[in-house]
């Protein structure tokens, strides 16, 4: 089938046929920056409701979204291939505040309420959804969802600050924990905190920090090969990138091998908010809508 993608390796945008892949659609992501030796194409664009896409999850064969504050609380089903959406399901006993990431277990689906442009937040939270109480073939849902709270316990100043260190917008289910990443507006670092998956209200502090030298905006984990990956972008929303962790120790997930791969370039704004592992050699990545680039769902394929 037709698809217009981006090869990384030569630094060109082609149109052609791969094998497997889906249908081309009038969406053209930005050109790249090269070297590297990964493939992302196009797959479809997003729906209107998701033109914000913050957070990206498949679980159970399930391809899960949601747009971040100023969105309706409800995350939605979509279909992979053409980008319809499937299935919405509403959290009906807590707002968006700032959604920004989703993650998953074989018993729940976990929504990260962790948005903090400002560093001035104090109702932080990840919302539980049990997802016996989706049934897959309605198309409306309303769930109550169970509530982690947690705050910084490294964060002693909670005025209104753009260059803060405490924003978050990625969040992975590794055994019993969940972890987030932070978008550091300050250093361009990142620092992973560790949260138990009880409902309950916790301080947390931070286990890892690593210089990813930019804005980390999504985070995703394959609990088969172990390896995490961490997207982001530079100022602007210019630069984007993927790091893949792989070979730590326990869940110091910076103390092993690690590369990044750049995927954007420095002219085209592309707001890269979304991840998650398809299997061990492909991802799914969303981005909102841009002064450049339309909501889009793309597929990242390793070498």
């Amino acid at each position: 089938m037709n698809i217009r993608f981006i090869r990384l390796s030569a630094c060109i945008l082609l149109a052609g046929c791969i094998a497997g892949c889906d249908k081309k659609v009038s969406a053209t992501p930005p050109p790249v920056t090269p070297p590297a030796d990964i493939v992302v194409g196009l797959k479809n664009k997003l729906p209107s409701l998701l033109k914000e896409s913050s957070g990206l999850c498949l679980t159970d064969g399930a391809l899960w979204s949601f747009g971040d504050s100023g969105n309706p609380n409800s995350i939605y089903r979509i279909d992979s291939a053409t980008g319809a959406i499937l299935q919405v399901v509403t959290i009906t006993n807590y707002p968006n505040v700032d959604w920004e990431d989703m993650a998953a277990d074989s018993m729940y689906i976990y929504v990260g309420d962790t948005g903090n442009n400002n560093g001035d937040r104090t109702d932080l939270k990840i919302l539980r959804i049990k997802k016996a109480d989706i049934p897959p073939a309605e198309q409306q849902v309303n769930v109550v969802a169970e509530a982690i709270n947690f705050s910084y316990a490294d964060q002693s100043d909670l005025s209104s600050n753009s260059n803060t260190n405490f924003d978050c917008e990625s969040l992975v289910s590794i055994g019993d924990n969940l972890y987030i990443f932070s978008k550091d507006r300050g250093d361009f670092q990142t620092r992973c905190y560790k949260l138990p998956k009880a409902p309950g209200t916790y301080k947390v502090s931070p286990i890892a920090t690593f210089n990813v030298d930019g804005k980390v905006t999504d985070a995703t984990y394959n609990p088969v090969t172990k390896e995490l990956a961490l997207l982001g972008y530079m100022d602007k929303k210019l630069d984007s990138f993927i790091w893949f962790f792989n070979n730590y120790t326990e869940d110091n997930f910076f103390n092993g091998a690690s590369k990044r791969y750049t995927i954007g370039n420095v002219k085209t704004d592309w707001q890269t908010e979304g991840l998650t592992y398809v299997n061990d050699k492909r991802l799914l990545l969303s981005c909102e809508s841009s002064t450049s680039t339309a909501a889009s769902l793309y597929f990242v394929q390793k070498p």
